[in-house]
Formats: structure tokens, sequence, C-alpha cells
């Protein structure tokens, strides 16, 4: 954009408020704060605003202060409701109430604290009433009751009563106006009372104030309407405002800008006129107040009005060219809408609502009137030819005056398109494809149902000779080819991710400087006739910066509205052809509109209107609002988290701090803050910095409070900034805070931290002088352990020798045991042997001897069976079979011999032959006896030996 535009730009957002025209079409903005929200009276009687952006209220619970977030309340002495509040620039808050003024003043931990003066005021004039005005005056405070006017210069207040009774007074170009319900309209001037000349016939009337209108002045009465004065007469007004205040009593009033006033009743809220008297917007009940009595207004340093009712406390964002038509209005959610024949139509899910425009724009009823028949979702409102046509979930109505006709039953009208070509041919597009209407008399009659094309066509746009594109919200594009007799599609081609969309869904069709384009979550794409092709379109995606918007319509003026990501957004056309983005107005409908069904109609260039969830917001586009406006951040608390005390309670915006020192064992703080754009205050975003801690600033969240633990001791300074959804940043505000070292690290702990080193390093030379006569005793201990240790060693030594030594002759003694074991047992066997030989010849002698009948044979036979028999029982071959025995079991001879004294020496034998595990048999041989007498002598043995039959005789016999 070139650098002209630029400034022309800024020339016009940034123009001065006083010349702002009030959009009169449409209910403003409004806030309400029910007395649950604030927390503290329904009535609120005066209202200002401090130099820094605070806002205060004179309630029945005592001083109201907001800041665009927090609602404090501070009472007075007495408990006495507020009437009035005025502040100053100094930050003094000067309040007075029943037999009771004075001021609130911020301390220099920001905490505001109450100073009373009624104590100043002579004793005779102590009874004064309620004190409803309050003036700040080069002489000094006047405070203005029922009784008297107390002027607070110096230390001092000058009392001056009334001739009478006083009711209000007022200041005008810093002139003191006084009404005297008895005598009338007096003027303050050096300290004395003069009455007002040419005001006589207001004697007796209640004057709620009195404006400046250029060199004459507008005094408003509570029953007698507007008077003007030029300082010798008074002229009543004669026009549609003073009779709205006659009827409805006056009770406050305040002059917007040069050309505006503001007007309080009690009967029926807030009238908005010029200053001829020409009624420009009512605000009542019935459209958004919470209250018909309006107590108190004031203007905010934004050109905002607040109002005091007398049940809560209402914001009107009159400085704003957006005005909303909703539910006081009697409209629903808005879809379509359109401007015929000095009639505004307006499309919702309930139908289609009628207004005649220029009564919107009298400041009359805002009430919309229903057309018969059209109960309902309205989808489409279209002029075609003349001719208002409406697409309906029911059907399509031709919409004349205030009456609807249906000329289609088909469900679900979705758009409208003129055919290219075809001046008396209209297509609509419905739920189940297109219909053909042809015109005929300066009508559009229904023809047919074009065939062969079923889909749902909400977007249609035209394409070459006899085509059309239709998108499907789900599926992708269609261009469907029509007959010469247009009612059948002869071709229908299907345009999808395949055919270079990005994907399926979320795919819309308009019409862009004469030809179809197409919207997707990931920008712009056109059609490419030569390769039959979606393809993603450079050029016009650079021209919205990339926004990748879902909806792009163009107006007369060759501006191009749009909607990308639930936000609105207007290229507009520039002298040289250029565009440029505008966005900022409308940053407070973000997320209002119907996802997927955003819609804008530009009525011409100065109204705009756009579909919302609740209804409808008209923009004024040449309307001067300042969008760079200043505004304030405040830290309006700090509090210790482990003592959960407060420390600081400030409003300030400039650089502050906190005077006393934290100990280190609050280290933990929480800092909470507010920002004073009270016109999106839900919307705000904070960003902080801690110097001393973090290294950059925070990222900008909606958190109002930051809470820091454990912070080490020292000097910080912590900063915190908002940000608007105009994008404007407020000015930084900060405050110092230090944290005292903990005990450890004080000057006191240092005094014992070096007594104790010096302590300690006389014990550590103390230790190390023991420990070296310790370390001395234990080397010489351990060169006599090493000493003893080494005799030790050789003594083992020795003694492992002398070991080995014995296991030496102990193998040699066990090897010549086994020796000898084997040499007895091969004696033993020998003897077997040979008695077995020697028992067989003896068997067979005797077989001879008895065959044998000679005597000398027999003789010879019986000598030699005598003889093998001795041989067999020889003792001799026994005791050597011992003496072998106790070589090898002398111990068991010796063991069994003691534990049994009793056994026989044959019994002994037998115990040597069952030691060697010989068996019966062998035995028998042994001790030439039968197998039959070897196993008597092993019972009798058992016997002696006390052994149960469940104990094997061999068995013990080797085990003992």
């Amino acid at each position: 954009m070139s650098l002209r535009n630029v400034l022309i730009f800024f020339l016009i957002v940034n123009c001065n408020l006083g010349f702002a025209d009030l959009n009169g079409i449409g209910k403003p903005q409004i806030k309400n704060y029910s007395n649950l929200e604030y927390e503290a009276g329904m009535q609120s009687w005066m209202i200002d605003v401090s130099n820094k952006g605070i806002v205060y209220f004179a309630n029945n619970d005592g001083l109201l202060e907001f800041d665009g977030k927090n609602w404090i309340t501070y009472p007075v002495n007495s408990g006495s409701g507020v009437r009035s509040v005025k502040v100053s620039d100094e930050g003094k808050i000067y309040v007075g109430a029943f037999n009771e003024f004075g001021y609130f003043l911020h301390d220099i931990n920001g905490k505001l604290n109450y100073v009373q003066l009624q104590d100043k005021v002579p004793v005779d004039y102590r009874d004064f009433d309620e004190v409803w005005r309050i003036f700040i005056l080069s002489q000094g405070v006047v405070f203005q009751s029922y009784e008297q006017l107390m002027i607070y210069a110096g230390d001092t207040i000058n009392v001056i009563p009334a001739p009478s009774k006083f009711h209000f007074s007022f200041s005008v170009n810093g002139e003191i106006f006084v009404n005297d319900l008895r005598d009338g309209l007096f003027k303050l001037y050096r300290n004395h009372l003069v009455k007002v000349p040419g005001t006589e016939s207001l004697k007796g009337e209640l004057i709620i104030n009195i404006l400046q209108k250029k060199e004459n002045l507008i005094i408003i009465t509570a029953e007698k309407g507007v008077f003007e004065y030029n300082g010798i007469a008074l002229t009543a007004w004669k026009n549609s405002a003073n009779q709205f205040l006659i009827d409805n009593q006056a009770f406050c009033c305040i002059e917007i800008n040069a050309t505006k006033y503001a007007f309080g009743t009690v009967q029926n809220g807030l009238l908005i006129c010029d200053t001829a008297g020409v009624i420009l917007q009512q605000i009542n009940r019935q459209n958004g107040l919470q209250n018909n009595t309006v107590l108190c207004l004031n203007i905010d340093q934004y050109g905002n009005l607040w109002l005091g009712l007398d049940n809560g406390i209402d914001y009107i964002e009159i400085n704003s060219p957006l005005s909303f038509f909703s539910y006081s209005e009697g409209i629903s959610a808005g879809y379509a809408a359109v401007l015929y024949e000095g009639i505004l139509y307006l499309g919702t899910n309930q139908g289609v609502f009628a207004k005649p425009w220029i009564d919107l724009q009298n400041g009359s009823d805002n009430k919309f009137q229903l057309i018969p028949q059209t109960q309902g979702q309205v989808w489409k409102l279209q002029v075609v030819d003349g001719e208002l046509l409406c697409g309906h979930n029911s059907g399509t109505f031709s919409i004349r005056g205030f009456q609807a006709k249906r000329i289609s039953s088909e469900p679900g009208g979705w758009s409208f398109l003129k055919l290219n070509g075809y001046d008396d041919i209209l297509i609509e597009g419905t739920y189940s494809g297109l219909l053909a209407y042809k015109r005929i008399n300066d009508n559009w009659v229904f023809q047919n149902k074009i065939k062969g094309f079923d889909e749902s066509s909400r977007f249609i746009e035209n394409g070459l000779d006899k085509e059309i594109w239709i998108s499907h919200g789900y599926k992708g594009v269609f261009k469907v080819s029509l007959d010469e007799k247009l009612d059948s599609a002869i071709m229908v081609k299907f345009y999808n991710s395949e055919q270079g969309f990005p994907n399926n869904f979320g795919i819309n069709v308009f019409e862009f400087r004469g030809k179809p384009i197409f919207t997707t979550s990931e920008g712009i794409y056109v059609f490419n006739s030569k390769t039959n092709r979606i393809e993603y379109s450079d050029e016009i995606n650079t021209l919205f910066k990339n926004r990748k918007p879902t909806a792009i319509y163009e107006d007369g003026e060759e501006n191009i509205w749009y909607f990308a990501n639930s936000k609105a957004g207007v290229l507009k056309k520039q002298e040289d052809g250029s565009y440029f983005d505008l966005v900022i107005p409308f940053r407070q409908l973000d997320d209002m509109f119907i996802k997927g069904f955003q819609f804008v109609y530009s009525i011409n260039s100065e109204n705009v209107l756009f579909g919302t969830q609740n209804g409808f917001a008209h923009y004024l586009p040449k309307y001067p609002k300042n969008y760079q406006f200043e505004f304030n951040t405040y830290i309006r608390e700090v509090t210790l988290s482990g003592a959960d005390s407060i420390i600081y309670f400030g409003e300030k915006v400039e650089k502050a701090s906190i005077p006393d020192k934290i100990p280190y064992d609050y280290n933990g703080l929480q800092f909470s803050y507010s920002a004073n754009d009270f016109e999106n205050a839900d919307e705000l975003l904070f960003s902080t910095f801690l110097e001393g801690y973090d290294e950059d600033w925070t990222r900008w969240e909606k958190r109002e409070y930051r809470e820091f633990t454990n912070l080490r001791h020292g000097n910080y300074l912590f900063k915190v900034k908002a940000r608007n959804i105009y994008d404007v940043e407020s000015e930084v505000c900060q405050l110092e805070f230090s944290i005292l070292p903990p005990w450890y690290l004080s000057w006191v702990a240092f005094l014992f931290y070096a007594l104790v080193f010096i302590i300690i390093l006389a014990l550590f030379f103390r230790i190390i002088k023991y420990r070296i006569g310790v370390l001395k005793n234990r080397e010489k201990e351990k060169q006599e352990r090493l000493y003893k240790e080494r005799e030790r060693r050789l003594l083992n030594e020795a003694l492992l020798a002398e070991k080995e030594v014995i296991k030496l002759r102990n193998d040699k003694l066990r090897a010549e045991m086994l020796q000898k074991d084997k040499e007895l047992a091969n004696a033993t066997m020998q003897t077997l042997h040979k008695n077995e030989m020697l028992m067989t010849l003896r068997d067979e002698l005797k077989k001879l001897s008895a065959s044998s009948n000679d005597e000398g044979h027999k003789h010879q036979s019986h000598h030699l069976v005598r003889k093998i028999n001795k041989e067999i029982e020889n003792e001799n071959q026994w005791k050597v079979f011992e003496t072998q025995f106790v070589k090898v079991h002398e111990e068991f001879l010796n063991s069994i011999k003691s534990e049994y004294p009793s056994l026989s020496p044959r019994e002994l034998k037998l115990c040597a032959y069952l030691r060697m595990n010989i068996s019966s048999k062998e035995i028998a041989t042994l001790m030439n006896i039968s197998i039959r007498g070897v196993e008597i002598s092993r019972y009798r043995l058992r016997k002696k030996l006390n052994l149960t039959s469940d104990i094997n005789l061999t068995d013990f016999i080797i085990s003992f």
C-alpha cells in the first residue's frame, strides 16, 4: 500500500472523538453489571473517572472502584451511602454522604485511606444532610448539600447557607450554579450567591443539570423538560426529545460531545439526541438496560457511557462503529440480509424479519416484524431482476413488502444464480440438486428440477457456456454441464483431492473478478482448463496475505469482504487499484459468527451487516474510531504467599516501589494485575517480566496474576503490560521490591561464622597435632603387629610343615594298613582255600574209607582225616589271623571288647570275619562248622549285641 494511503487511513482512525458520529442503527454493545457482581449497593448516584483510568461510583455501600476487572468497595466512617464523588488530578477522591464528606488517598503502599473533613465545618453547620455535588475549582473544593455550600480551601472550610433549601448544583465552564427550591437559580460569585436573571419561571422546579451550548446554556428540569437560556430569557425546547423527557421525567444528563447529549430518565432509560433535540437513540430495559431508572451517567476516556441505575451499573459502547440487532429487537441467529425497496429484510433461523430502513435511522423502536409464512430456517435473501427471493428450509418464496408467496416447495433453497447468456433463466441450488426458474411477466416462475444431478448445492457459480460449478461441503466440487433445454445435466465432472485440492472437506466456490475460485483450508485454488486440474493460486493468495479465507464476497465498490478462522476482514479498494487489508474494526466480532455460515452484506458505503450467532452486527465504515487508544495496566495487589497477607494495594501506573524490605522467610510473592480497557476486558492478554529472575517477557496470556516461590535475596523489578484485541499494548507498569538475605547471610551471621572459623582453625591445628601423635603410635603398633604377624606366620609355616610331615606319615601308615589289610585278606583267602581243599580231601577220604573193605586202608584213611581236621582247626592259624587282624583293626577289637566284654573268643572271631564282610559259607569253612552252625552263632551274637531284628548284623559290625 502506498504511503499516501497509509496516511489517509491513520488520519481516519485517529480522528478526534469529538467529531464522531453516533451509530444510531441498532443497539450499541451493552455490558450489565449487577450488584451481585460488584458486591455493593444496588444504587449508584454519581460516577467519575480518574486521570489514571479508574472508574469510581458513589454507591449506597460506599465508594465503589472499578479498574476493568476488579470491583472494590470502600466505606466511609459513618457507614452511610455515598451520594457524590469527584476525583482530583492529584489523586484525591472526594466523597460526600449524609452529614459527612472527605477524601480517599493512596498511601505509600497504594492502600486507599479515608480522611474525613466534616470536623473542619463550624459546629453550627455540621447538620448539613446529604452532600449531592462536589466541584473542584481553583479557589477550592465545593461540597453542596441540601442545607449549604461548603468550600474547602487550605485547611479551612467556608460555609454558604442555602436561602431556603438547595436541590442540585452545576458546574459550567468553571462557574457554579446552584438551584434553591424557593428562590430559584443562583450563581456562586466570590463566595456569594447571585441570582441568575431571566430564570424566575424556574422557581420551585427541580433542575437536574445545566449544559453549555455555544454561547447559551441548556437547562434541564425534571418535569417541564429542557430550556435554552441566552443570558436574558428562557426558551422551551419544542422537539421530540423534549416531549420524551417530559413524559418520562429526566433525572440526569451529560454532554457526550459538542453535538450530542445523553439523558437518563426515571421511567424509560436512556435518551441520546443532538443539540437540536433530534432523537438519535433510545435504550431502555427492553433493549438492554437492567433497569429503566437512570440515576447518574458519565463518559469515560474512551468516549463510552457509564450508567448508574436504580438497580445495577451498565456500560454502553456508544463510541463504536458496531451496533447490534439481537433478541431485544426480536432477532435470532443471522444468516442473510438485504435492503429492498426501503425495507431491511433479515433472514434468521426463525424466519424473515423486516423493518423500514428509515425507521431504523431516526432512533425509533428497533423491533422487527416477522413476515408470515416464512417461519423457520432462512438460508438466502437475494434480489434478482427486481424481485426479492428467499431460499428457505421449506422451499422458496417471493417477498413483496411484508408478504411472502411460495414459488417452490422443493426443500432447502441454498442459493440463486443467473445463468450466463440467459437473462430469463434462474438456477437455484437446493438440498438435493438444482432447480430452474423462468422470468414470466416480471415474476420468477418455477419450471423444473434439473435431472441427472441430486447433490446438495449450497454454493453455485457460473462456468463456461451452460456450465455450473457446485461445491459440496463434504465431498468436493462438481462441474455440471446442462443440455440445450436446461432441464438435464448431460455431463457431471467431480473434482477432489485427486484432481488437485488439498483435501475433500470445507471447499466452497465463489465468483471473484468474474471467475470461479475455490476456498479451502489451505488457501484459494482455481481451475486450469488446459490441464483440467485444480491449482493453487499464488496471485490471489498473495492478495489475501495467505490468510486462507473460507468465504469471499465482492461489494459494489469492488471491496472484497472475507472470513478466515472465524474472523472477518475487508480488502478496501484504493484509488490506485491496490487494496488495503482492514481487520481491526471487526476484532470485537471474532468468534461471534456462525461457523460455516458466515455472512456479510454491504448495503452501501456507509452501512454493512454481519450475521452473528445472536442476530446481526451493523458496521459504519466511515465511523472515525481511534483503535490505538491508550489504556493503563495496574498492579493491583502483591501478596506474601507464606503469610497470606497483602503488602501492596496500588493502582499506580508509573514506577512504584514497596518501601519495606521483605523478610527472606516470605520470599514467595503473588502479583495480581488488571487493565482498564473496559470495552474488551475479557479478551485482554498480559505479559510479565521480573528483572533479576526472568530472562525475557513471558508469553501473552489471560491470567491476571503471577506467583513466584523461593526467590533469592536481592533487588527486583516486576513489570507487567497488557495487550487488547486491537494489538495495542499498554504502558509498562512496574514495581520495585527487595528481599532481605536469610538470617544465615546477615552481618551477625558472618561475624559468628568468623568466630566459628577461628575456633575451628585452632581445633584443626590441635587435631592435626593429635593425629600426628596418633599416627606415630599407630605406626609403632603397626610395626609391632607386623613383627608378631611375621612370627605367627613363621610358626604357622612350621606347623604346616609339621602337619605335612604328619600327613605324609599318616598317608604312609594308611598305605601300610591297606597293604596289611590286603595281606590279611590274602592270608584269609589262602586259609579259606586251604581249608576248603583240606575239607574236600577229607570228604574224599571218608568216601574211600567207606567204600573200601580193607581195614588197613580204613585205619589209614581215618588217621589222615584226623590229621586234616587237626590242620583245619589249628589254633596257630587263628592266632596268625588274629595277629594280622589286630594290626589292621586294632581299634575295632578294642572298642568291641570294651563295649561288649562278655563276648567269647569264638564270637570275637565271628565278629572279625563279619568285619571283613566274609560270607556265612566262607565263615563255615574257616571255622570248620556247618553253615547252620554259622547262622546259630550269628543269632547268639545278635543277642549279646542287643540288636533288634531290623538291624543288619554285618552292617552293624562294619560301622562299629
